[in-house]
């Protein structure tokens, strides 16, 4: 999976986890829930809660794989420096190299619609 697919995939996932949670009958009004009255959350650097909007930053830590190979034919054996093998007379070099990559992104949450204060009243 390419990098850019990669952060695609897990910021849609956050996103779309948080709404389908918030449709669950009993608790998705409590899921990042809108009209709260100006509640004060616990201090937490990661998150933000100003008005009516509620934010966080989803935290990557990724591991890049670069990888380079040199391919030959013939006759040869294992190399013993690098990554190497000898199938059916061909010989492959490897060159790996792996980089690491760290980045945030804001997102701003998505309320819930439903009214968390008529749930805790129906309980």
């Amino acid at each position: 999976m390419d990098l850019d697919e990669f952060i695609t995939s897990v910021l849609v996932k956050v996103v779309s986890g948080i709404r389908e949670a918030q449709q669950v009958d009993s608790v998705g009004a409590f899921i990042v829930p809108s009209g709260d009255g100006g509640h004060k959350y616990p201090v937490n650097a990661r998150v933000s809660s100003s008005a009516q909007l509620k934010s966080t930053i989803i935290d990557f830590d990724v591991a890049v794989t670069v990888e380079s190979s040199d391919k030959s034919t013939g006759k040869g054996g294992i190399k013993v420096a690098g990554i190497g093998g000898n199938i059916e007379g061909e010989s492959v070099t490897k060159d790996i190299r792996v980089s690491r990559i760290q980045f945030g992104v804001p997102i701003l949450l998505p309320e819930s619609q439903k009214n968390w204060f008529d749930e805790l009243k129906d309980k």
